[in-house]
């Protein structure tokens, strides 16, 4: 039995039994999961600018990680980018979301299994750690996956990307699903420092109102405000 085991267990059931069946993400079609991908894009492709990968060069040899990378489309959108699909590696717990990630982007290579226990090669230019976070309970996991995820980065100049609900004070939790504090998120990453973008995304309600009937551009214009947004955040760091 590895030390995680039970850990490992849970989040299987919570996504397959509980998560997955019901989730807007089973689609982009589906308002807001199309409104928050959108975000991440952008949120992505300014992380990549400012860390110098802006050149289509640059780009093309990008070597990249998505830790949680579910059915591929964030390593898809970067080939649309101009990254080499060669270059690019998705893992994740579930092996029927790495079947469909497999089968529908033959070019990328894609694992099963527990990103801790894992061989997923490298070093890598960017690991992607995004919405993975607040799925795991235990604070040890979490701070292993954190450490392995930084441990794969090239020095000096690898890029962490990071997604999820991080809240300045703690919240209370389910068995399931816990935020995270910036706090918390922050000792994970030292003695690297993250770049915040806070309170990113519109709330679900409003987002599923405002694109089916004035677009996604005005969603888009209301969300930019952050008055009316969750506490979902992207973050960056160099190591």
């Amino acid at each position: 039995m590895g030390e995680f085991d039970s850990d490992l267990e849970a989040i299987k059931r919570h996504y397959l039994e509980r998560f997955l069946p019901t989730s807007p993400w089973a689609s982009l079609i589906n308002h807001q999961p199309y409104l928050y991908q959108r975000q991440r894009q952008r949120r992505l492709r300014e992380t990549l600018l400012a860390c110098g990968f802006g050149a289509a060069e640059r780009l093309r040899d990008l070597k990249a990680l998505d830790i949680g990378c579910g059915a591929g489309g964030n390593l898809a959108w970067l080939a649309d980018l101009g990254a080499d699909p060669a270059n690019l590696t998705g893992i994740d717990l579930l092996e029927p979301r790495v079947d469909v990630a497999r089968a529908r982007f033959k070019g990328i290579r894609f694992l099963a299994g527990d990103i801790v226990e894992t061989d997923v090669g490298g070093p890598y230019d960017l690991v992607m750690v995004l919405a993975v976070l607040t799925s795991v309970v235990n604070p040890a996991f979490k701070r292993r996956i954190m450490d392995k995820a930084l441990s794969l980065l090239k020095r000096p100049g690898g890029i962490l990307f990071v997604y999820d609900v991080i809240t300045p004070r703690p919240v209370p939790g389910t068995p399931d699903y816990q935020c995270l504090t910036f706090d918390e998120l922050d000792a994970y990453v030292a003695p690297h420092a993250l770049r915040y973008f806070r309170r990113d995304l519109l709330k679900p309600r409003l987002a599923n109102r405002l694109v089916p009937r004035y677009g996604v551009g005005v969603a888009e214009m209301v969300q930019a405000l952050g008055v009316f947004n969750i506490d979902g955040a992207f973050a960056y760091a160099r190591t």
